[in-house]
């Protein structure tokens, strides 16, 4: 029996066609996959079946009722529940009190006053937490818990209204791998016990392939292949607009040939080159932080040398994202020193340090949504530069930038507000390096981002050593932060526990066990 069924489904905005005539079913007990690159269509799909968005033409028929025009609470109370990339909970309010203001909403109780609703439904909701293995942290706040418990919380919300499909949104973004794999083994156990359909959307090809029973592929706004991991996995065209290589999330069982004297060697894969560090660009020393009165960074150290890629690996919350705004000025309440080409920037504005060649691309992404393309990256444009040796910096023109990321280059008028999450992250790294700069911070790149980015991401970073000037790169997947990278930082709950090289992180499981894992 089919549950969802889609036909001719499209939606444009303006000249943009975002989705454009697809077909699909699901039924009971079956978890779909529906990958793409970014700006392909996925979301939009999402928006569209869940009620945000009205098809411009097409029809979503659920157990034979067509939604369309229905609005989001209407579908929702028809038995779809929905996550999201970026976790909905309320940060204040405890586990359990989450999963009740879930069953209250379904039960159209929302406008009943604490205490009162304090009362209603704890049995129900501590039914659903223990479902999702979070019956023993009810009633701790969600702002304390680690993010994969925030997923699991807003997973047994979304099963509060005891949906027949579920829509899932990158349900393991921004999660470490094993969080990953246990949230969809997790699913997968639901599915099975509550023949629930599940539609979900995914970078990590490692989830997909493990997980879905099949997968639907969208290049475009158009369904460009359909089938099992395997029959997707060796499509030549899925491979061409998606998958690329495969290096980004492949991981290699074979050590490549050394290239020959005038060989192409695939940067992808050279990241053991030798490193030029006769100088030290950017040396952190006794570097604290606060947000508030909380205290989130203790005392961390770290360098980064001419020519060199360093790694900042921890779980979420461990401080990463913290200390690049902390060694851009971007966080008021902070101490230690901070030294950029051996002038301290310790109590510099953020301007300024951007001035002298620091550049920094935050994992919020912060482009500017009313300017096209080509106008936000005029926008980061500054001088070159020449290092103090009198030799010529890294130089970037927008032309270039469009060739290294394809997909900019045919939506140079598009203004930024139409572009994909994926899109925008691109957007924001070119933006960055037309600033030239000596050294870029860059928070998460691989995030949220197909795998054929994360290898124009990976040429990038490896082009940008080669030119001589280095990265510091915040990360949580290993198997990338292992394609470039020279060295490494583990931090844990603030402080740096683990500083080597690459090879030597990979080959200590106790390190990444302790510290990069859950």
């Amino acid at each position: 029996m089919t549950l969802l069924s889609v036909r001719g489904l499209r939606k444009s905005f303006g000249g943009v066609h975002a989705v454009d005539g697809i077909d699909f079913d699901l039924v009971p007990g079956e978890l779909l996959a529906l990958i793409g690159p970014n700006g392909a269509g996925k979301s939009t799909t999402f928006d569209m079946v869940g009620g945000q968005l009205t098809p411009t033409s097409g029809s979503v028929r659920l157990n034979g009722r067509d939604i369309v025009g229905l609005a989001p609470r209407e579908i929702h109370r028809l038995g779809v529940g929905r996550t999201f990339q970026i976790a909905a909970t309320f940060a204040s309010l405890t586990v359990r009190e989450n999963v009740q203001m879930a069953l209250l909403a379904h039960a159209r109780r929302v406008f009943s006053f604490l205490p009162a609703a304090a009362r209603l439904y704890r049995a129900e909701a501590m039914d659903l937490l223990e479902q999702v293995g979070m019956a023993d942290q009810a009633e701790r706040p969600c702002a304390e818990l680690a993010y994969g418990d925030v997923k699991r919380v807003e997973l047994a919300m979304a099963l509060a209204n005891e949906p027949q499909l579920l829509l899932m949104d990158e349900p393991t973004a921004g999660m470490a791998p094993r969080e990953r794999h246990a949230l969809m083994a997790l699913t997968k156990t639901l599915v099975q016990a509550r023949a629930l359909a599940v539609l979900f959307t995914e970078h990590s090809m490692d989830v997909v392939f493990a997980n879905a029973d099949r997968i639907l592929v969208l290049a475009r706004g158009r369904l460009i292949a359909e089938g099992s991991a395997a029959e997707v996995r060796a499509d030549e065209a899925v491979r061409a607009v998606y998958f690329g290589s495969g290096k980004s999330f492949e991981v290699q069982t074979q050590t490549p040939a050394p290239g020959r004297s005038g060989a192409r060697v695939d940067p992808v894969i050279s990241s053991e080159a030798p490193v030029a560090q006769d100088e030290t660009l950017l040396k952190v020393s006794n570097l604290n932080a606060w947000y508030g009165g909380a205290q989130i960074l203790f005392d961390a150290g770290l360098s980064v040398g001419r020519g060199e890629v360093v790694a900042l690996m921890g779980r979420n919350g461990a401080g990463k994202s913290t200390t690049f705004k902390a060694i851009m000025g971007l966080l008021t309440k902070r101490s230690g020193t901070v030294s950029f080409m051996g002038q301290d920037i310790s109590r510099e504005p953020a301007y300024r340090i951007a001035r002298l060649g620091l550049g920094f691309v935050p994992e919020e992404r912060r482009i500017f949504t009313d300017l096209s393309v080509a106008e936000n990256l005029e926008v980061g444009r500054q001088p070159t530069r020449t290092w103090p040796d009198g030799q010529a910096a890294p130089s970037w023109q927008a032309e270039q930038l469009y060739t290294l990321f394809p997909n900019l280059d045919g939506m140079r008028s598009r203004q930024a507000s139409h572009m994909s999450g994926g899109e925008q992250q691109m957007l924001t790294v070119a933006r960055s390096l037309m600033g030239n700069p000596f050294l870029v911070l860059l928070d998460e790149p691989s995030e949220g981002v197909a795998p054929l980015i994360v290898e124009q991401m990976a040429q990038m970073i490896l082009t940008l050593k080669a030119q001589g000037a280095s990265v510091l790169l915040s990360e949580q997947n290993m198997h990338f932060a292992r394609l470039v990278s020279d060295r490494v930082y583990v931090l844990e709950k603030g402080q740096i526990c683990f500083e080597g090289t690459m090879s030597a992180l990979a080959d200590r499981e106790d390190i990444q066990r302790a510290y990069l894992t859950v």
